[in-house]
């Protein structure tokens, strides 16, 4: 494994995020029409999956790619796949789950096919391979089961299935963290296209609200807030996107920095994208009455679960360092402290406000909470104050 070559993102595997683009979008789309509690938490069942199928792919490629033209064909499967899925999430979770249940399991199965291929192509790292084609498999097999079931037994055993696919990965990956390790490079680089795209559809709901509506100075400035509070989380992400996580795993085995780094992405891509959709609420509300609590409590627990989730990112960043008296290192733990701080505030402004606000005093606030991470940071980084032509 040439883990320190440099290497970027292929053309195939850019073409592979548009499908996931759609599936995010038909999700936000989901979240937009039911706000509520039951609608948020539907919202966070279809997505968990939707991220999986995704992240095992980025694994393998980062592992395993190559771009021949099996590898090209088996890609087109996963796309038609997850094409099928996107079609079945807006009743994913009613008439059309056992549909969903099949798709997942589809582009499970390919995988494993996938694994199996490398496996044999790569006599040492068959150990690994064997290993993650066995507990995919079962996996697929289980939501495969899952479709001719009713629910809510069906929605059980997807739960199942969900365990041994985050399971699998998790009892090896101290095993072959030396020898198979995920790219310093194009792991980040991979993760780091899946939140622009995130972070794109969420801005998209702003730009709807705006285009489809009768324009009015606080729409407007609602529309340029929101824009705001995707420009700062964007900063905020970016800004610790170095492979310090995946190096200290290779180096030093911080297994437990790796696996949280990587796990925290679930509620961040979530929360982008629960955040585009109340950002849009916002935009869309009559500016001169008060938000619903549903609203307000989306608004909040969205911005504040992207806060939380960038603070961890931030805060694993910090303890990759292989010396702990880094200042940089330090830095960075200071600004998850205060990007953690910021988020619980944030909750707690919620809660203060659900009686009543109206939608651009609330997003003002969001705003505020977002632009001070960047305040701090660039307080902290002289280079962003200073630019060097």
């Amino acid at each position: 494994m040439e883990l320190f070559k440099e290497r970027h993102s292929s053309w195939l595997e850019n073409f592979y995020d548009l499908i996931f683009a759609i599936i995010v979008l038909q999700l936000s789309i989901n979240l937009n029409l039911d706000v509520s509690v039951n609608g948020f938490l539907s919202f966070v069942a279809l997505f968990i999956p939707v991220c999986w199928l995704w992240i095992g792919v980025a694994f393998y490629a980062t592992r395993f790619g190559t771009d021949d033209m099996t590898h090209r064909f088996l890609t087109l499967l996963q796309i038609g796949a997850s094409a099928f899925m996107a079609v079945n999430i807006p009743e994913g979770l009613g008439k059309n789950s056992g549909w969903f249940a099949l798709s997942y399991a589809a582009t499970r199965a390919i995988l494993v096919i996938e694994y199996i291929r490398a496996g044999k192509h790569v006599p040492t790292a068959r150990s690994l391979t064997n290993r993650y084609s066995i507990g995919f498999s079962l996996s697929a097999v289980v939501w495969f089961v899952s479709a001719f079931v009713p629910p809510p037994f069906r929605f059980i055993l997807w739960i199942i299935g969900m365990i041994i696919d985050i399971c699998t990965p998790l009892l090896f990956t101290k095993r072959f963290s030396t020898q198979f390790a995920p790219h310093i490079q194009h792991l980040p680089e991979r993760f780091g296209s899946f939140t622009i795209i995130v972070l794109g559809i969420a801005i998209l709901g702003v730009v709807n609200g705006i285009a489809t509506h009768e324009w009015t100075i606080y729409s407007m400035i609602s529309a340029a807030l929101g824009l705001g509070i995707a420009f700062s989380l964007w900063w905020i992400y970016f800004e610790t996107v170095d492979g310090s996580e995946i190096r200290a795993l290779q180096e030093n085995k911080k297994l437990g920095v790796y696996v949280t780094w990587l796990y925290i992405h679930f509620p961040l891509i979530i929360g982008f994208t629960a955040l585009g959709v109340g950002v849009e609420h916002i935009v869309l509300s009559n500016q001169s009455s008060v938000l619903p609590t549903s609203e307000i409590w989306l608004m909040c627990v969205s911005t504040s679960i992207c806060l939380f989730a960038l603070g961890i990112i931030q805060v694993t960043s910090a303890m990759s360092n292989l010396e702990p008296t880094d200042s940089k290192g330090v830095q960075k733990y200071r600004e998850g402290i205060c990007s953690l701080g910021t988020a619980v505030i944030v909750l707690m402004v919620g809660a203060v406000l659900t009686n009543g606000v109206i939608p651009i005093i609330l997003i003002a606030i969001m705003a505020i909470a977002c632009l001070g991470q960047v305040i701090l940071d660039i307080r902290r980084h002289p280079h962003h104050r200073n630019p060097k032509f």
